[in-house]
């Protein structure tokens, strides 16, 4: 992580503890759906294994990211929109979590993530393009 520029290691922060935060609040969720009793745990339930499993991704894509590799921007960047834009609108308290997710999308797209990504997103560019030329001839 040395030679990543700030706005990546700051991303790598950011996701890292946005997935521990899903993660926790998927333990709390399951928590609560075994103290209830019958009347309705399987919402709950199925919240939290909701929870889990956004937690997992964003928890992946971290991982992909401290890792220096191009996917981790691409399913964080995905994720982020995805979530965050429907949540700008939904009110004042979900806001919040729509900026924060919002806020870590930003981060993997200023100028010095770009040029750290710059050498990778070609060689897939070349890859791409390769396997269209490639896939094109053989027709």
């Amino acid at each position: 992580m040395k030679d990543f520029p700030w706005t990546l290691r700051t991303a790598v922060w950011w996701w890292s503890v946005s997935a521990a935060a899903l993660l926790v609040l998927a333990a709390a969720t399951f928590g609560n759906a075994q103290a209830e009793n019958a009347t309705g745990p399987a919402g709950l339930f199925a919240l939290s294994v909701f929870l889990l499993f956004l937690g997992l991704v964003v928890g992946y894509g971290a991982w992909h990211l401290f890792r220096g590799r191009l996917a981790g921007r691409g399913l964080l960047t995905t994720f982020g929109l995805i979530a965050g834009l429907p949540l700008l609108f939904r009110g004042p308290r979900l806001s919040s979590m729509a900026v924060a997710l919002l806020a870590g999308v930003v981060l993997l797209w200023l100028p010095p993530s770009l040029r750290h990504f710059k050498a990778q997103a070609a060689a897939a560019r070349a890859q791409r393009k390769a396997a269209r030329k490639a896939a094109g001839t053989a027709r």
